[in-house]
C-alpha cells in the first residue's frame, strides 16, 4: 500500500508549480509529500530532432534507476514530452506499478502565445498529476466526469474536474487499502 509520494524534480523546474501539485496530491489523495533532490534529465533520452524528451524512457528511468524515499513516485519536469506515435504527452506512468511522469511544458498558457496565468497552470499541473498517479497506483481512464478522463489536449484538461468521481474514489481507497471489499 502506498502511504506517501515522492515528488521527483527532472531538469529545469519551478518549485511553485511543485508546491501546487503537492497540494493536490495531499488534498486530493491524503498522501504525505516527500521532496527528493533534483535531478539531471539523462540526456540520452533526448531527441534532437523533435526536441522533445521520450516519456517511456523518463518513466523507466524514474522507476529503474531513481532512489526515493516512497515506492509511489512522480517525476516532475518543465520538458516538453513525447510518447509512442503522439506528438506529445502531458505524462505518463507505469500503471500499477507506482511510477508516474509530468511535464507541464505544454499546461503553460505561454507555450500558447497567451498571457501567463499561474493559477490556470497549478490546476491544470494538479490534475494531470493526480491522473497519472491515479494510473500508477491501479486506475484506468474514467468515462465519468473525472480527473481521470483521458486528455488529448490542453482545452480537454480545462474542462475535467479537479476531482475523482465517485465510482474512481472508492476504486482508490480499495488500492490504497482505506477499505476492506
Amino acid at each position: 500500500m502506498f502511504r506517501s509520494v515522492s515528488i521527483i524534480p527532472l531538469g529545469q523546474v519551478r518549485q511553485d508549480v511543485i508546491d501546487a501539485i503537492a497540494g493536490g496530491i495531499y488534498e486530493h489523495l491524503q498522501l504525505e509529500v516527500i521532496f527528493e533532490e533534483k535531478r539531471a534529465l539523462p540526456p540520452t533520452f533526448f531527441d534532437p530532432v523533435r526536441g522533445q524528451f521520450r516519456a517511456e524512457d523518463l518513466v523507466r528511468y524514474l522507476r529503474d534507476e531513481v532512489e526515493a524515499s516512497s515506492l509511489l513516485r512522480l517525476g516532475v519536469t518543465e520538458a516538453d514530452l513525447y510518447a509512442m506515435d503522439m506528438n506529445y504527452v502531458f505524462g505518463i506512468s507505469i500503471l500499477k506499478q507506482g511510477t508516474a511522469l509530468v511535464s507541464y511544458h505544454r499546461l503553460d498558457n505561454t507555450f500558447y502565445g497567451l498571457p501567463r496565468n499561474d493559477r490556470l497552470l497549478y490546476e491544470r499541473a494538479m490534475k494531470e498529476s493526480l491522473h497519472e498517479l491515479g494510473h500508477a497506483i491501479g486506475l484506468e481512464h474514467c468515462e465519468n466526469p473525472c480527473i481521470m478522463h483521458f486528455s488529448n489536449s490542453v482545452m480537454e484538461v480545462d474542462a475535467k474536474p479537479l476531482r475523482y468521481c465517485p465510482d474512481c474514489s472508492r476504486k482508490l481507497d480499495l488500492l490504497l487499502g482505506r477499505v476492506k471489499q
